[in-house]
């Protein structure tokens, strides 16, 4: 489960020893209170940039083609796709089942069906078969859908400022004491303590090292390479 805005911000007010915020308060916080929001929301953005998978970032979205539309923009906070899990929906109006799209470059678009595509104007070509990088942020069908077919994908998403006191943030709380690290070192470079800065900014890397370990690095097979003289 994650863990809320304040329930961060408040046990890092603990650690340093520093009043802690009411609900009421939260918002609009000032002084040290204020900077100890911004460090959570620091230490956040620096465990979701150190991974572009982390699992608890993985979301999956819908999207309902344009007839004659090949490119679509990415879902709000988007960060990387998966490409191979686009898929026409089964839909018995339009006489559809579900169907995978084959992914291809956005360069073998431009030069094999692009111009087919465009071409085919407001009524489109077709039941789509190919997915593809869009020029731009989104991503793109072809050939261009002739009705309203639904695609659904999955992706990873980025983080997203957190605000109120009972947003949750999506690091699951076991790994709470890390986001805590992190804040410490933002706290302690503002107190100019810069060598407790320095160990906690030591423990945040470690603890993003043992979420990677854990949460990543997971082998499926080992390729031995010794070779047999």
């Amino acid at each position: 489960m994650p863990t809320t805005f304040i329930d961060l911000t408040n046990t890092l007010l603990r650690r340093l020893n520093e009043v802690e915020l009411a609900d009421t308060d939260f918002v609009g916080a000032r002084g040290v209170q204020a900077l100890a929001k911004d460090a959570i929301r620091s230490s956040i953005a620096k465990v979701n940039s150190a991974e572009f998978e982390w699992p608890f970032n993985a979301a999956e979205h819908t999207q309902v083609l344009i007839p004659g539309t090949e490119e679509y923009s990415w879902p709000d906070f988007f960060k990387s796709p998966e490409w191979n899990s686009f898929q026409i929906q089964k839909d018995a109006a339009l006489g559809t089942n579900t169907k995978a799209l084959t992914f291809v470059e956005r360069d073998y678009w431009y030069r094999s069906l692009r111009s087919e595509d465009q071409d085919s104007g407001s009524t489109g070509r077709g039941l789509p078969e190919y997915v593809f990088p869009s020029h731009g942020n989104g991503y793109g069908v072809s050939p261009s859908p002739d009705k309203a077919y639904t695609v659904k994908f999955r992706y990873f998403i980025t983080h997203s400022n957190l605000q109120n006191p009972t947003d949750e943030t999506r690091v699951p709380t076991i790994y709470a004491h890390i986001l805590i690290d992190g804040g410490l070192s933002h706290m302690y470079m503002f107190r100019d303590n810069t060598e407790a800065a320095n160990v906690a900014m030591a423990q945040f890397m470690l603890g993003i090292k043992e979420m990677q370990t854990v949460l990543i690095n997971k082998y499926q097979n080992v390729l031995d390479t010794r070779v047999n003289f």
